[in-house]
This record gives C-alpha cells, sequence and structure tokens, in this order.
C-alpha cells in the first residue's frame, strides 16, 4: 500500500501578542484554516509538524512536506531564498564531490595494484599517480579510504 503526499505551504510571521508584547511566531497554513506558534522557531516548527495533518485534513499516513515562507518587516525576501538556494547547491556539490572521492578511490587502488603487479617500485607507483610515498602506501592498503571527509 502506497502512502498519499502532499506539501503544505506555511506563511510564517513575527508578532507581538497584545496582552503581553511579547514576540512570537505564528504560522498561518496557505489555503487551509487555523495557525500554529511558538516563541522560538524551533517551537514553532514542533506544533506545525504536531498540526500538519489536522490543519490539512490529512490521514495521519500521508507524508506533508512543509514549506516555509517567512515574512519578516524590514528583511526583503530574497535574502533567505537566495541563501537557501545556494546552500541547496553547495550540499548538492559537496555530495557529487563524495561521490568522485569514492570512485577516484577504487580507481586508485585499482591503478596502484597494476602498477605493484607490474613490477615498479613504491616511489616511482606514487609518482606516476602523483601523490606521496607515504599517501600511496595507504591506499594500497585494502579498505583504506583515498580522501576522508
Amino acid at each position: 500500500m502506497s502512502q498519499s503526499a502532499m506539501e503544505l505551504a506555511v506563511l510564517v510571521k513575527r508578532e507581538r501578542t497584545l496582552d503581553t508584547g511579547t514576540w512570537v511566531w505564528t504560522a498561518l497554513p496557505q489555503g487551509y484554516p487555523g495557525s500554529a506558534g511558538g516563541r522560538t522557531l524551533t517551537e514553532l516548527h514542533e506544533e506545525v509538524e504536531a498540526l500538519k495533518h489536522f490543519m490539512v485534513g490529512a490521514d495521519p499516513g500521508t507524508h506533508i512536506t512543509v514549506d516555509y515562507q517567512y515574512e519578516l518587516p524590514g528583511l526583503p525576501v530574497e535574502i533567505l531564498v537566495d541563501y537557501r538556494h545556494d546552500r541547496s547547491r553547495r550540499d548538492e556539490a559537496a555530495a557529487e564531490l563524495r561521490r568522485a572521492n569514492e570512485v577516484l578511490g577504487l580507481k586508485a587502488r585499482a591503478a596502484a595494484s597494476a602498477l605493484r603487479a607490474a613490477g615498479l617500485s613504491i616511489r616511482d607507483c606514487a609518482a606516476l599517480l602523483g601523490m606521496s610515498k607515504s599517501r600511496f602506501e595507504q591506499i594500497s592498503s585494502l579498505g583504506s579510504p583515498l580522501f576522508s571527509s
């Protein structure tokens, strides 16, 4: 049985309470009635997570992704959007780099093995692969990662 999925857009504002004047965060689900709140963003996110199925009237088995949209007076929306976009691009690049390092590590170990099997010295193998003798010795050991994170 497959679970259904949906996205919930939530407009988040920072407001002062009328009674005490305390700053609070308010989340307004877009297209649905109700709201959630908290003194901190962490509290707000926890409350939205606890209420999101109720807010949209969805079965508890429904996967709901929450898209938080922040409206903060004096702060252009683009600042957070641009930051999140660039952070996402950085995270994707970092994941690609990890994959490339894994592939390169496998190829380096295969090349090291082939070079040694051809009778080359450790120093010559290291020079051919563009690394130090000690690094070549590390990758020549089974199971050693070529690059560490």
